[in-house]
């Protein structure tokens, strides 16, 4: 009979130094995971730069149209007759690039990131944007994941941003406002006609004088209108999920449709 001379363990031997490597293994793992990303926004903190520049129009200036990716842009009113571009610029390693011309009266800025990843937690590419223009300068800006911020304009507003923030404060021109995943907010609102949509996520509209057409539309969120106390309209497609009765008038020339697919609905004078 030939004796077993197999590498088997032998009964009341210590060890299973396989495993305990495979737990180091993966402690170390788990380490470089959790200090990497740290690592990489105290480099791009260290290595970001910034810089600040202001232009000056003295033409006049009738239409603004805005192409502006991540940035954050605010646009208000100015002296008439002028207009005024500040931008604020951060990067880390490679410089954003901004492009803006006059052309007839037509104001153009665009604004790129031209990092190709991201690594630094958004840190590696930012804009801030101020835009001053005359009171009755109309507005056309899309974004993707920035901020549009308009205020204190009479001229027609058409905002659309894909994941990002629309607001609007103090206007009195048409207002188109579209978001596929994100925010759009009016407040102070004078605007006879406001087309409204979002995809999924909020819409909040608050009317400082009744308008005369709303149409409003939300996909997966909440969406809600309050109108000026004492006004009235009638009502066109589904109830909202909240009405204040007294807003309603079937005989009001005044217009409002509110649909929301999943999500809730508010039409009123005031909040809860």
């Amino acid at each position: 009979m030939t004796a077993d001379t197999g590498t088997g363990a032998v009964p009341g031997t210590p060890a299973r130094p396989r495993r305990r490597g495979v737990w180091i293994l993966l402690a170390a793992v788990t380490a470089v995971l959790m200090v990497a990303p740290i690592g990489f926004r105290v480099a791009a903190h260290a290595f970001r730069r910034t810089t600040t520049e202001t232009t000056p129009y003295h033409l006049a200036i009738k239409d603004v149209r805005l192409d502006m990716g991540d940035a954050r842009v605010t646009v208000g009113a100015g002296p008439e007759g002028e207009g005024r571009v500040h931008k604020r610029l951060t990067w880390a390693p490679t410089k954003p690039t901004v492009n803006e011309s006059l052309v007839d009266g037509v104001l153009y800025i665009t604004f790129r990131c031209n990092s190709t990843v991201r690594i630094y937690g958004g840190l590696e590419c930012g804009g801030d944007i101020d835009v001053r223009v005359p009171r009755a300068a109309r507005v056309s800006a899309v974004s993707e994941s920035g901020q549009i911020n308009v205020r204190g304009l009479t001229g027609d507003l058409d905002l659309r941003t894909g994941s990002g923030e629309i607001a609007v404060a103090d206007a009195r021109g048409r207002l188109r406002l579209r978001a596929n995943s994100g925010t759009v907010r009016g407040t102070g609102i004078a605007a006879s006609k406001t087309q409204a949509e979002v995809g999924s996520g909020e819409l909040n509209l608050r009317y400082a004088e009744p308008p005369d057409i709303v149409d409003a539309a939300v996909g997966s969120g909440s969406a809600r209108i309050i109108v000026p106390p004492g006004s009235h309209y009638r009502l066109v497609g589904p109830m909202p999920s909240h009405l204040g009765q007294a807003v309603v008038d079937d005989r009001s020339t005044r217009v409002i449709s509110l649909r929301g697919g999943s999500g809730r609905t508010y039409l009123d004078y005031r909040d809860e």
